[in-house]
């Protein structure tokens, strides 16, 4: 057993070792995309400890500075509630869909995440089929950490896990993305709610 982990453990640092993540030529994340996401949600919350599961979709136009989530949260395997988190050049906002409730949050600066990204910092890379590269990237960003995981061909991303506080509360949110097209079909989950204008 121990002579199989070896091999297993040499064979990921020669991989590791052989792979740069440095590419001649550069490449980014398309500049307005759109996925269907689905992950997990940790909090500690007055010392209990809550896992979420979310399903939703998510989109980004960098050139207007926006990304969005809509998703939909399921805890124990019932329906929890849906929830639209979007991130704007001015505020990030936080709706409860169903009770029309949202909180405004500071903004975060949202960058297109391209291979030569000073604000990203390579941690590893995997050989994904045997065939393609996956690279992944941290971003510490104030209190908030982001590590995800992109395909190195054409940067499309894989997985985030991002480390942050909401409301005092600190999370884990893992989220992996599938389905990732170029383009915005639905411009819609940009719209700020008309119960958001705080």
């Amino acid at each position: 057993m121990s002579r199989y982990l070896s091999v297993l453990v040499l064979t990921l640092v020669v991989a590791v070792n052989t792979s740069s993540a440095h590419q001649s030529e550069r490449v980014c994340t398309p500049e307005q995309w759109e996925a269907v996401v689905v992950g997990k949600v940790a909090e500690q919350s007055q010392g209990k400890f809550y896992i979420i599961d979310v399903v939703g979709k998510a989109a980004a136009d960098y050139g207007r500075g926006v990304i969005g989530l809509s998703e939909s949260v399921f805890s124990q395997g019932q329906y929890v509630g849906s929830y639209l988190y979007l991130n704007t050049k001015s505020a990030s906002y936080l709706a409860d869909v169903v009770n029309k409730n949202c909180q405004k949050l500071p903004p975060v600066t949202v960058e297109q995440p391209c291979s030569d990204s000073s604000w990203l910092t390579y941690r590893t890379s995997w050989l994904v089929g045997g065939t393609q590269w996956s690279d992944t990237y941290q971003h510490n960003n104030g209190s908030s950490k982001t590590t995800f995981t992109i395909m190195r061909d054409n940067f499309a991303m894989i997985s985030e896990n991002v480390e942050h506080v909401i409301g005092g509360v600190p999370q884990l949110v893992t989220l992996q993305y599938g389905n990732m097209t170029k383009g915005i079909t639905d411009p819609s989950i940009f719209n700020i709610p008309s119960y958001c204008n705080i």
